[in-house]
C-alpha cells in the first residue's frame, strides 16, 4: 500500500531490528526502497525519531497471544512524547524452519514469541532438538547458519540472507500468530472522518465509578472500544493514565460529542492520532 499521492516520503523508517526480524520485513514492505534503520528496541525507535524530524517509525503493539507491548504503549502516554499514530498495519506472520539440508537437527534457536506459537508443532518433529532462546530472529538465525546441526525459526526471508535452506514453511501453530504495529510520525494526521481508529490518553479522578463515567459517553454513542489499558504515572505511587483505542474519529459528530460529554465529566483526554487501521500483510 502506497502512501498518498500528496503525503511526504520520509528520509528513513527506524524500527526495531535487526535486520531480518519480522518488524524489518513489515518495514520493508509498507515502505519498499525507503532506507531502514533497525534498532535494537523500542526506546530506540523513539529516541531516534525525537532527534531525526524527517524519519518515521514503526514499532509492534500487539500481538495475537502476547498481549499488549507494554514498551510501546509506556512511550505513548508518557507526556514528554512528541510522536503521533499515522497509522495500524498487521502482519500475519508465518514461521518457517531454517537450517542445513540432509544434517541432523540437535538445536534450534529463536525468539521466545516463535517457540510459542510452534510449541506443538515441535513436540511432534523435533521432541529431541534443543530449544535456545534469542532476543531476536535474526540473530538466531546468524547462530544457526554457524553451526552444521543448527536450526532456526523465524521469517523464511532469512534463508537467503543467512545462507541456510527452508527446512519447513510454514509451520502450523494452534492459533492465528497476528502483530499489530503503530507508524509514528511528527504530526497529527489532517482529521478526516474516513480515519477508523482513534487513539487517546486519558487521566480520571481517583474515585469510585470514575472509568465508568468516562466509557458511558461512548457506549451512548455506540462507540466500539478497541484498547484499553492502565499504566502507572511515572513518579507517583497509585496514580494510573489510560491508554485508549475507538472506533472512528473526532472528525465525526457522534464522536466528537461522546469525547466532550467525558470531558466535561472530568476526564483528561490527550489524542495521539486519528488514523486508518486494516493494512494487512503476510511474512
Amino acid at each position: 500500500m502506497p502512501l498518498p499521492a500528496n503525503a511526504a516520503k520520509p528520509s528513513v523508517i527506524a524500527c526495531l531490528g535487526p535486520v531480518g526480524s519480522f518488524s524489518y520485513l513489515l518495514t520493508e514492505k509498507r515502505f519498499p526502497g525507503t532506507p531502514i534503520e533497525p534498532l535494537v528496541s523500542v526506546g530506540d525507535v523513539f529516541d531516534f525519531l525525537a532527534t531525526h524530524p524527517h524519519a518515521e517509525g514503526i514499532v509492534p503493539i500487539e500481538n495475537s497471544s502476547g498481549g499488549f507491548i507494554i514498551d510501546t504503549v509506556d512511550r505513548l502516554v508518557d507526556d514528554r512524547c512528541p510522536l503521533w499514530i499515522q497509522e495500524e498495519l498487521t502482519l500475519d506472520v508465518k514461521l518457517a524452519l531454517l537450517g542445513h539440508s540432509g544434517t541432523p537437527v540437535e538445536v534450534i534457536y529463536s525468539h521466545p514469541m516463535p517457540f510459542f506459537h510452534a510449541d506443538e508443532w515441535l513436540k511432534v518433529h523435533y521432541p529431541t532438538a534443543r530449544r535456545v532462546t534469542r532476543p531476536s530472529t535474526a540473530a538466531s538465525a546468524e547462530l544457526a547458519a554457524a553451526e552444521p546441526n543448527a536450526a532456526t525459526i523465524g521469517p523464511r526471508q532469512n534463508a537467503l540472507r543467512y545462507g541456510l535452506d527452508l527446512l519447513h514453511f510454514p509451520i502450523s501453530g494452534d492459533v492465528p500468530n497476528i502483530t499489530q504495529f503503530f507508524r509514528l510520525g511528527h504530526s497529527p494526521l489532517p482529521s478526516s472522518s474516513a480515519h477508523n481508529r482513534s487513539a487517546l490518553i486519558v487521566e480520571l479522578a481517583d474515585k469510585p465509578g470514575s472509568l465508568c463515567l468516562f466509557l458511558t459517553p461512548l457506549s451512548d454513542a455506540a462507540i466500539n472500544l478497541k484498547r484499553l489499558e492502565s499504566r502507572p504515572l511515572r513518579g507517583q505511587p497509585n496514580k494510573y493514565r489510560f491508554f485508549v483505542e475507538i472506533e472512528g474519529s473526532p472528525a465525526e459528530p457522534h464522536v466528537a460529542a461522546a469525547l466532550d460529554r467525558a470531558k466535561a465529566d472530568g476526564a483528561t483526554i490527550r489524542s495521539v492520532g486519528s488514523y486508518t487501521s486494516g493494512t494487512f500483510f503476510e511474512s
